[in-house]
């Protein structure tokens, strides 16, 4: 296996430094990976690292006041059932439950169908 732990230094311009970068990130690759690529060093003992761009999402502030509630219900519903777990009865905790799981899923197809 290749160990690769020699640091290399190495002075470019500020405008080069941007367009290896720009074109590592085309590519998929981090920098190092492209130069290696770029002056035919064979990348054996390992896979290039390939960098991915994160999902950039903005949130509705009153989307997450309203999950924030169905947590919330959620939670009082869990309260009670530690609390009186002899005289909980199952069906009426299922079908709280099944109303939360109800009004979560409307609300996020409304939103959803809003989003696009």
């Amino acid at each position: 296996m290749n160990d690769r732990n020699k640091l290399l230094t190495l002075k470019v311009s500020e405008q080069e430094k941007i367009n290896w970068r720009s074109a590592a990130e085309e590519r998929g690759l981090n920098l190092s990976d492209y130069i290696r690529a770029s002056v035919g060093s064979e990348m054996e003992g390992r896979a290039p690292i390939i960098r991915r761009k994160r999902d950039i999402y903005s949130v509705d502030p009153l989307l997450l006041a309203e999950i924030n509630k169905i947590g919330s219900n959620l939670n009082q519903i869990g309260r009670w059932c530690n609390t009186y777990k002899e005289s909980a009865e199952a069906e009426q905790v299922l079908a709280h439950l099944i109303a939360l799981e109800r009004q979560f899923s409307l609300l996020m197809a409304e939103r959803v169908r809003f989003a696009y």
